[in-house]
């Protein structure tokens, strides 16, 4: 599942049926909710630490800010010269 449908799920579940769950569910769906939208904004961010996949989550396409594009300008010797 990717994170977008995750977050459409639980805000949908939120909004159709939040006044008929427990509180501390209701609780626990918001939190969810606000706790993937957060992963889905540092995962924007260039060189953040969020990009490893949560279990069970689909990959997505590749993109400007790919893992490997990121691991390729983490690995590039720009900043690493020898001082003479």
């Amino acid at each position: 599942m990717k994170l977008e449908k995750a977050i459409e799920i639980l805000d949908l579940n939120i909004r159709e049926a939040g006044k008929k769950m427990p509180p501390d569910v209701l609780d626990a769906l918001k939190l969810g909710a606000q706790a993937l939208k957060a992963i889905k904004e540092y995962r924007e961010m260039p060189f953040y630490g969020l990009l490893k996949l949560l279990p069970g989550e689909d990959p997505e396409p590749p993109t400007r800010r790919s893992l490997h594009h990121i691991k390729e300008v983490l690995e590039s010797p720009l900043g690493r010269e020898p001082r003479h």
